[in-house]
């Protein structure tokens, strides 16, 4: 019972910050972009200062939409080449033991995403 609301109140606390950290980027992007505005538009003019601005904020745009639209990261093929650590007899038992583990993270991953 205290493990799930510990859970809840660790994720309300993370979502939280996390609002606050998107409202705080979103205000200093707009005071940055009046800064760009006037230091531009006194060197270039109203005009290109729009289109400069403009093309800034669509190349950022298409890049994250570029990043985000390739799925989970994850490519296919490297989660299906690794199947299991491979067992060396010249690794030291620590890394050994290393691999085990970061086998079985790897595995626990998967199911649950699956």
């Amino acid at each position: 019972m205290f493990g799930l609301r510990n859970k809840v109140a660790n994720t309300a606390r993370r979502a939280g910050f996390l609002s606050a950290g998107v409202l705080c980027c979103l205000v200093g992007m707009a005071f940055l972009t009046v800064a760009a505005w006037f230091a531009l538009s006194a060197l270039l003019g109203a005009e290109m200062t729009a289109l400069c601005i403009g093309a800034a904020y669509l190349g950022a745009g298409l890049i994250l939409i570029g990043t985000t639209g390739r799925g989970d990261g994850v490519d296919a093929s490297y989660s299906e080449q690794r199947t299991a650590p491979r067992q060396d007899p010249d690794q030291p038992p620590v890394m050994q033991a290393f691999m085990y583990g970061l086998h079985a993270g790897t595995q626990a991953n998967q199911r649950r995403h699956s």
